[in-house]
């Protein structure tokens, strides 16, 4: 094994040996996320018309179309699960016969057989805890990704180290996206795999042509990746002409077989969860979104995440040293119409959740421009130096100890229903004196 890949594989194991440490699972929106797995491993196809009796008592996130049942939400997911339940259901077949030698052995591997093989009506709640791990699995991937773009951007190791670390343990990643397999984890980890190839075609312009795929597939994962789809395909025409139509051969790979699926099944190009009707447009709304999504104590990203305070320098210090790109600039463009657009949701607050769940898809972008405040970190030098460091420490902490709170407390999750429901009463989202993120309930 070569270097850099003992180096990955090494850092994907530290990073997910703690993020799967952590206990709380939020399995909202992703109930039917392996069930759709195992329908794609066992019977080559996309409907859960094998779990029927399930869907008598339970019914979100159930789609039904034509006699047939489908998970509502995006199909994504359940492709990236595909290759681990795969895995994992091999390693269990091969050592079964070893589970007859300690009972402490056997019973989890009959619990996997058991609810891997069961079908009809099933306890949705058994794949609670195989999602966190798969879901931890996809964050640590990020990371790694993120670790080998802070590389590709000539930071030195350790402190791409740091930069990797800050994006899995100080930001929603930590919080939301390894908690459970929604749409957030494959979906930043296909962006960030974008921004590695991105990057790498500023020396090797050909690499541009594998950024299409990893970027077709963030889609698949979650449709505000269109934004991200629409100004980096204009950015790659606009900065790699010649190499362009290797960018889009490569899209195709994903967005062919993707669209013939929903063709087969929806009778439409996009999937109902993809439907542009799920958007909501009232000006007062809208407004108190916008700032909600910012600054609110129950929502805000810069109030659970202060660290991303810097990005804002980061990208001044590259204005100043004249590295501010056309990368740059399309990024912050795709930023600032997500954060528009997660605020005409009509619960822009995204349900149920911790934080700010609907920025967690931006975070490669955000982290990304935090890069030139980590290369000038520094203890010892200009007075302004030594100031940055500590101002990044000290926000990096609190973003650190707000996160694995999230990760670790119930509690912020019992805020969401306790004293009133959040859903009913949004206005709670705006009290100081009961910020979610201390969940003391």
């Amino acid at each position: 094994m070569s270097r850099p890949w003992a180096t990955s594989a090494l850092l994907f194991l530290g990073f997910f040996v703690v993020l799967a440490a952590f206990p709380v699972y939020t399995p909202f929106d992703s109930k039917l996320t392996l069930p759709t797995t195992l329908s794609l491993l066992r019977e080559g196809n996309i409907t859960l018309d094998e779990y029927a009796p399930t869907f008598q008592v339970h019914q979100n996130g159930l789609f039904e179309r034509d006699g047939h049942y489908y998970n509502y939400f995006p199909l994504g997911p359940s492709l990236v699960a595909v290759p681990m339940v795969a895995l994992v259901d091999g390693f269990v077949r091969l050592v079964t016969p070893a589970g007859s030698l300690h009972p402490s052995l056997g019973k989890p591997l009959a619990h996997w057989r058991h609810i891997h093989d069961s079908t009809g009506l099933v306890d949705l709640n058994t794949w609670n805890e195989p999602q966190r791990f798969f879901a931890s699995a996809v964050t640590a991937l990020a990371g790694v990704a993120m670790f080998v773009l802070g590389t590709s951007l000539r930071l030195s190791r350790r402190r791409a180290l740091l930069l990797a670390a800050v994006f899995v343990f100080c930001t929603p990643l930590l919080s939301t996206a390894s908690r459970a397999l929604w749409q957030h984890g494959p979906s930043l980890l296909f962006l960030t795999l974008t921004l590695v190839c991105l990057v790498r075609a500023r020396d090797n312009p050909a690499t541009v042509g594998w950024a299409g795929l990893p970027l077709a597939l963030a889609y698949v994962m979650r449709p505000t990746n269109g934004l991200s789809v629409l100004l980096l395909s204009l950015y790659v025409v606009w900065t790699y002409p010649r190499q362009a139509w290797k960018f889009f051969a490569s899209a195709l790979l994903m967005a062919i077989p993707w669209v013939a699926v929903n063709l087969v099944h929806y009778g439409s190009v996009l999937a109902p969860y993809y439907e542009p009707q799920r958007l909501e447009w009232s000006s007062s709304r809208v407004a108190e979104a916008l700032a909600g999504n910012l600054v609110s104590p129950g929502r805000g990203l810069l109030v659970f995440t202060p660290v991303l305070l810097l990005s804002a320098w980061g990208l001044w210090l590259d204005v100043r040293a004249r590295t501010f790109t056309r990368l740059h600039a399309v990024l912050l463009v795709v930023v600032a119409l997500h954060w528009f657009s997660i605020s005409t949701f009509p619960h822009w607050w995204g349900g149920h959740s911790y934080g700010p769940r609907f920025f967690t898809d931006m975070m490669p972008y955000l982290v990304f421009f935090l890069v030139p405040v980590v290369r000038s970190l520094q203890w010892k030098g200009p007075e302004a130096r030594r100031g940055l460091t500590a101002t990044f420490a000290v926000l990096a902490t609190l973003s650190l100890l707000i996160h694995i709170h999230g990760a670790s407390s119930r509690a912020v999750y019992r805020w969401n229903s306790l004293p009133l429901d959040v859903d009913e009463h949004p206005e709670r989202l705006w009290d100081w004196t009961d910020p979610q993120f201390l969940g003391r309930r």
